[in-house]
């Protein structure tokens, strides 16, 4: 019985999904017309996007950092194609869908984990300036928790 009411609950609570996006022109700004945000990856750094009030807000920090910056421009013609451009200089394109109730800070966390989950399993997690041992540790110590 208590199984069961779990898997309700699972079921009643807001998802959040996460899946590549393909590399090609003009799918980041189609998915942000479409209540998605896009996180870009590119070498340490990762840049989460989304459309919201007539502008592109852009959050970007280094992998698995607590740190980082914001950054906003006018959705407008130019701003559009700048972004749209932005596959050709990105390592990994992610698609995030979510329901618009959810707090933006705790999607792009649970996104990461994910993303970071995702690189780890592919063997493309970037090499550089990235300690994968620390990483592991930590998340160890979590599933331990």
């Amino acid at each position: 019985m208590t199984e069961n009411i779990n898997k309700q609950k699972q079921q009643d609570e807001p998802q959040i999904e996460l899946g590549p996006l393909g590399k090609d022109k003009g799918k980041i700004s189609k998915s942000l017309r479409d209540g998605n945000m896009v996180a870009v990856l590119a070498g340490m750094e990762i840049m989460y996007v989304l459309l919201f009030r007539g502008q592109f807000h852009c959050f970007i920090h280094p992998l698995d950092s607590e740190e980082g910056r914001r950054k906003a421009w006018d959705d407008n013609e130019r701003n559009t194609a700048m972004l749209d451009n932005l596959y050709s200089a990105a390592d990994a394109l992610f698609e995030i869908r979510f329901p618009s109730e959810l707090d933006l800070m705790g999607v792009m966390v649970t996104a990461e984990r994910g993303i970071v989950g995702y690189l780890n399993m592919t063997g493309n997690l970037p090499a550089r300036d990235y300690d994968f041992m620390d990483w592991l540790e930590h998340e160890n110590n979590k599933q331990e928790e």
